[in-house]
């Protein structure tokens, strides 16, 4: 409503106005898609560019970029199309897919001929038999466990998150229970699985007084994990605040959680970050946390669904405030 009141608005001069979004997120039914058709109705101005996949030609272009070669070499646009016809030219799974070939050695630097170099046949194998979701599954496998560990617990934080956040989830959760929440193929071979807890626990006031009686996690450990997980692309990190690269990488990190452990592992966060978080840093995520214990919504005490309901009442409010202007 607020952006339709400004593109309406005679009196801003020379407004250009540019947005964009994802055409499956936008159903017909959605505001956005709603108020466009509106304007259009309307005779504004408005100019539609769709963005899609790359062609045969521009993803040549890619990874002749990517690998500092010449566009027109026959190897190039071999392991181009190869890659093309795999990822329908999605630029983010192309590189990705670059990315895994180096990881497995399909793909090196020849320093004798100062290029890159790869063997036809054994990079058509793996794309033959591997898909785009698993790419990014299985460099996740390759991580050390406290760096899988610790993009578990961002993924359910969001595609944003704060790495005080993320730390204080770790130092709360001991890492048999970690290890128990963790889909059998991400798991370490070493050390035994445990359950997430029970499910009488206490959802909004969990005891952590011995909560890392069994963690081994350290300043040093979590700094290691962090500079993995940037480094390998997965995540940007600007001091405190941190961002997953591609929604695809948040979903993929999601997929390292055991599927029958999902809403309690989000809910123990949120019952975390609910008794730890300063006061104003609790308001600020006040959503965020509301929505990981709304997970584990069926676990609670009656006492503790009067404090839920209470909790999404206070969210509720604070939602209907921020979307009110004048």
């Amino acid at each position: 409503d607020l952006l339709k009141s400004i593109v309406l608005d005679g009196e801003i001069p020379s407004l250009l106005i540019v947005g964009a979004y994802r055409e499956d997120e936008v159903p017909d039914h959605h505001p956005l898609a709603f108020h466009i058709r509106e304007l259009d109705q309307m005779k504004v101005a408005i100019t539609k560019i769709r963005i899609g996949n790359l062609s045969v030609d521009y993803a040549i272009l890619l990874v002749a970029e990517a690998l500092g070669m010449d566009d027109d070499d026959s190897k190039v646009k071999s392991l181009a199309e190869t890659i093309h016809r795999k990822t329908e030219g999605n630029p983010f799974f192309m590189l990705m897919f670059l990315r895994s070939l180096y990881d497995e050695k399909l793909l090196q630097y020849n320093f004798g001929v100062m290029k890159w170099t790869w063997d036809d046949d054994a990079v058509n194998s793996k794309i033959v038999t591997e898909n785009v979701a698993s790419v990014l599954v299985n460099k996740m496998n390759r991580l050390q466990e406290e760096t899988q560990r610790m993009l578990m617990v961002a993924s359910c934080l969001g595609a944003a998150f704060r790495l005080s956040a993320v730390m204080e989830v770790m130092k709360n959760i001991p890492q048999v229970e970690m290890r128990g929440s963790m889909r059998a193929s991400a798991r370490s071979v070493s050390g035994t699985a445990a359950t997430m807890g029970n499910s009488s626990a206490s959802l909004l006031s969990s005891d952590l007084s011995n909560a890392c009686t069994d963690q081994d996690g350290s300043d040093s450990s979590y700094a290691s994990s962090i500079e993995e997980f940037e480094g390998e692309g997965l995540c940007e990190v600007e001091n405190e605040e941190c961002h997953f690269m591609h929604d695809q990488i948040q979903s993929a990190a999601f997929e390292l959680i055991s599927p029958e452990q999902r809403d309690s592992f989000r809910g123990r966060i949120g019952s975390i970050l609910l008794q730890t978080l300063p006061p104003e840093e609790l308001e600020a995520s006040l959503f965020e946390v509301v929505g990981l214990l709304n997970c584990a919504a069926s676990n609670v005490t009656d006492d503790e669904r009067v404090e839920l309901a209470r909790m999404n009442l206070k969210a509720g409010i604070k939602a209907s405030e921020n979307a009110a202007f004048d």
